[in-house]
């Protein structure tokens, strides 16, 4: 049997643009209720410096937009999740911590993008350290959800935009607050841009996980033990064929910020250097709200691949999504009427992993 976890980002876009209920809330209900008829079990990563910015402008009176209160819905889903069986961890997006709401829209700031720029104590240009970030963002997913598991621990993370490295610090943050383990790199990953920038394309995709080394989360210290990296399978492929039907009709349902993204991306570029941009190999993470069926299969065939070779007696694949990208199940159906998967949360996972089963 291939050992599948399927994680879902929960949060609004990287911008800010988007609306709480349309774009999480909703598609969240219509992922839980697949999970549940197919009993499947998801890993919620929650952002909760985002929701912590929404809750206060809705209970300091400002509405942005909604009759009734986006923070209380995200709550009352997160625990109807856990209580469902999903497992709830932490995501980070530090360009919210200072953002403020006006004219309509969120202004974020973009010098944090990037989780290990956060200093590590506040300064004049950010009112939250690092240490201080990771501590209150597992307080608040264990406050919510203490009430029905008072045992209840956030001790895994993702970073916002797959930005750990470099890593020495935040380790140090997340070893300190009882975290066991990170999933934020991708096999084969590489950013260079305004925002996001990391190097993953040393990283084997034979390596199901690994044990990291105490200053860094993308090299491993070659022992049992320790700090665990739970990477995102990704396979290259030229990057025009990541923009399947399925991925074109969901970017048509989110078109504004479909259209942003797309500017971001091809700035400054000209016609030739757009189509070269293309026909450019990119590793593209196995996202199972985005693909369509035939992609779906072509990455199940490519990991059990691997699987087939793999060294270790368990290799698990992690899988990443987004409700706000969720619009066809084509994908995920294919992957729940295979009887040749098994299902696991990161919690399992990595409890298999340390040998707590």
């Amino acid at each position: 049997m291939t050992a599948l976890c399927l994680t879902i980002d929960y949060e609004l876009f990287g911008s800010g643009k988007g609306d709480v209920f349309q774009h999480i809330i909703e598609p969240t209900n219509q992922l839980l209720d697949f999970c549940l008829e197919f009993d499947i079990k998801l890993t919620i990563f929650f952002e909760v410096v985002e929701y912590w910015k929404i809750k206060e402008n809705y209970e300091n009176g400002v509405a942005m937009g909604y009759e009734k209160s986006p923070a209380d819905a995200m709550v009352e889903q997160i625990q109807r999740a856990y209580q469902l069986g999903h497992d709830i961890q932490l995501h980070l997006h530090p360009q919210w911590i200072d953002a403020k709401y006006e004219n309509e829209e969120w202004i974020l700031n973009l010098d944090y993008w990037r989780l290990p720029d956060v200093p590590d104590q506040a300064n004049d240009t950010i009112s939250m350290g690092l240490k201080e970030l990771i501590w209150k963002g597992k307080q608040e997913i264990e406050s919510i959800l203490h009430p029905i598991n008072p045992a209840f621990q956030c001790n895994i993370i993702r970073a916002g935009g797959y930005n750990i490295d470099p890593s020495d610090r935040l380790l140090k943050a997340l070893k300190e607050n009882s975290f066991l383990a990170d999933s934020s790199v991708y096999y084969g990953g590489y950013a260079n841009g305004k925002l996001s920038r990391y190097n993953y394309r040393h990283i084997p995709e034979t390596k199901p996980y690994w044990f990291t080394e105490p200053d860094s989360l993308i090299r491993w210290n070659g022992f049992k033990s320790g700090f665990l990296e739970l990477p995102i399978f990704a396979k290259k492929m030229k990057r025009i064929y990541k923009y399947d039907g399925i991925r074109i009709r969901s970017a048509l349902k989110n078109k504004k910020n479909a259209l942003e993204k797309f500017k971001n991306n091809s700035n400054k570029k000209s016609k030739w250097q757009t189509i070269r941009f293309l026909m450019e190999e990119e590793a593209i993470t196995w996202d199972f709200c985005l693909f369509s069926k035939s992609k779906m299969s072509r990455f199940l065939r490519a990991a059990q691949q691997v699987e087939r070779n793999s060294e270790s007696d368990f290799h698990p694949f992690v899988l990443v999504g987004h409700p706000k990208d969720f619009y066809y199940t084509n994908g995920i159906e294919f992957l729940a009427n295979r009887e040749d998967l098994e299902f696991y949360t990161l919690t399992e996972m990595l409890k298999k992993i340390r040998g707590e089963e």
